[in-house]
């Protein structure tokens, strides 16, 4: 039986607008899921209008916009296993999970993952050329951005995208920081004591932030241009770490501060790069100590980085890209519940609630750098 609901919707003529919505009926691997919180990433905000109209990103509007959603399964499709209605989930991205990389733990790099995210469409269904998502009007909308779409009051999900937990506040299904999390945890696995630089301030580099933190590091930098952004961090985050707004400073000057500020004066161990600049990328790369990593978490497609490859190859040092932080959803989100449970990742404190009808108002102190990530509570 389809279903009728609210969703925010991107149109290359009109913006972003709540609009009505109606989902086919459901797919064997598809469910729908009541939606009690959806966290706002750049990514949603910046491509989908601008990039998408232009044709220059995967998925074409008019869609369905949100990709870190979480609530309670209201129904499921003929052949869902995983869950059943009234399972409390937060929502990743979807992968294929029959590929090399799904069957070996390695998710993020689906050979199939821009179908599966990007396509706007049900996967093998042949009825109405794969549409699920029509307007009041009956026109066809691209929905399962990253397999949920779920800036809506109900989502239409692909299996593959649901994570289950075991909740016991509602607050924790408000976790969309994974990629920043696993970027430490799962990539660096930085040793005790190491010295671990953090460029980029926002919502990514802070639960790099906050994740490095649980790993007792002997020095940790975040690095910023904004002395707005960084004004507006939490002081209990930053306890423990050196802020440095880097606007003003030449890329030696920034190099030799960091190298400056490592544990033992000799350059950093870590330094991650969760702006996708390339004069970051640079920097970050300088301020190396000998066996050192540069990881770049966020990028955009016309950065090119330069660097010079004798210091690589004489330092040892190493250079890598990672999506997701490499994270397994259904390993690493509720791994994160438990360390917020702990205490030792509070990654509420990054999050500012508005009322779903607020978008508005939810982008407008994203922009102005007033909030580090927002979350539209349904």
């Amino acid at each position: 039986m389809p279903t009728t609901t609210e969703a925010y919707v991107a149109r290359p003529s009109t913006g972003v607008k709540l609009e009505k919505v109606t989902y086919a009926d459901l797919g064997p691997r598809m469910l729908l899921v009541d939606i009690v919180a959806a966290s706002i990433c750049h990514t949603d905000v910046k491509v989908p209008v601008p990039q998408a109209a232009e044709g220059t990103f995967h998925i074409k509007p008019p869609l369905i916009l949100g990709h870190e959603g979480a609530g309670y399964i209201k129904s499921v499709g003929s052949n869902v296993t995983y869950v059943k209605p009234g399972d409390a989930i937060v929502l990743s991205f979807a992968h294929c999970g029959e590929c090399k990389f799904c069957l070996s733990g390695r998710q993020p790099y689906c050979l199939h993952l821009p179908t599966w995210n990007f396509y706007g469409r049900a996967i093998g269904r042949e009825e109405d050329d794969g549409v699920v998502v029509k307007d009041d009007k009956g026109e066809a909308i691209n929905g399962l951005f990253f397999g949920q779409s779920s800036m809506s009051r109900v989502a239409l999900v692909h299996e593959s995208s649901c994570v289950k937990v075991d909740v016991k506040s509602r607050q924790e299904l408000e976790c969309g920081i994974q990629t920043g999390a696993g970027s430490i945890w799962n990539v660096a696995r930085s040793p005790v004591g190491s010295s671990i630089v953090i460029f980029g301030g926002g919502a990514v580099g802070l639960s790099a932030l906050l994740a490095a933190k649980t790993t007792a590091p002997g020095a940790l930098v975040l690095v910023d241009t904004s002395q707005t952004k960084l004004d507006i961090i939490p002081s209990e985050i930053l306890s423990g770490v050196t802020v440095l707004n880097s606007k003003d400073l030449t890329h030696d000057a920034l190099v030799a501060k960091l190298q400056q500020l490592s544990a033992d004066a000799e350059g950093m161990d870590f330094a991650l790069d969760c702006v996708g600049n390339e004069h970051v990328v640079a920097a970050a790369a300088d301020c190396l100590t000998k066996r050192g990593s540069v990881m770049t978490i966020g990028s955009t497609s016309t950065t090119q980085a330069v660097f010079k490859t004798e210091k690589f190859l004489v330092f040892g040092l190493t250079y890598r890209g990672m999506h997701q932080g490499d994270s397994v959803p259904r390993v690493m989100i509720p791994e994160m519940i438990r360390q917020w449970r702990a205490g030792r990742f509070p990654f509420d404190k990054l999050l500012t609630r508005f009322e779903f009808k607020d978008l508005e108002k939810a982008l407008e102190e994203m922009h102005g750098g007033r909030v580090v990530k927002s979350l539209l509570v349904v």
